[in-house]
């Protein structure tokens, strides 16, 4: 959306279609590495608990952005915010979560796992859920990192990431 200015209708277009993507990552997630995080993992219920309520801050998000049309003035504000919720995220998986899930795993489940990730990706809904009242991401841009498809691709590359 850079380049375009602040109440250009088209960073809407832009915007509409990349909501979808991180709901439906976070179902994959939900899905397929919770479970295997939540049984395996020294502390997993909390690990687990982590990711949910980030998945839940970014729904929430979504939800704001959704209807908010580019001119209004929390536009910008909304994807800023989505942009630092989703990137402090998947630093915290990528650090945490993610190489803890690939020690206790062997490579064959991995593979399993990706592809059962790929497959619910592919078939949920982009739909962010109803989500709880005050889940709001903290108010600070991290400097710009991989971006989520890249992590995700890296995670389930058995060997590790690339």
């Amino acid at each position: 959306m850079n380049g375009l200015p602040s109440a250009d209708p088209q960073r809407k277009e832009l915007a509409d279609p990349l909501t979808d993507q991180p709901v439906r990552h976070t179902r994959a997630e939900e899905a397929h590495l919770n479970p295997l995080a939540r049984d395996r993992l020294a502390g997993g219920e909390a690990a687990v608990a982590r990711e949910l309520a980030d998945h839940h801050a970014v729904e929430a998000l979504l939800e704001k952005l959704r209807p908010t049309q580019a001119d209004s003035p929390r536009f910008d504000r909304l994807v800023a915010c989505l942009a630092e919720e989703v990137t402090r995220h998947a630093g915290d998986e990528e650090a945490r979560l993610l190489p803890a899930v690939r020690a206790v795993a062997t490579e064959a489940e991995l593979r399993t796992l990706a592809a059962r990730a790929r497959e619910t990706k592919e078939l949920a809904s982009g739909q962010p859920r109803h989500q709880r009242p005050g889940a709001r991401p903290a108010d600070h841009l991290p400097p710009p990192e991989r971006s989520l498809g890249e992590r995700l691709r890296a995670f389930l590359t058995p060997g590790g990431p690339g």
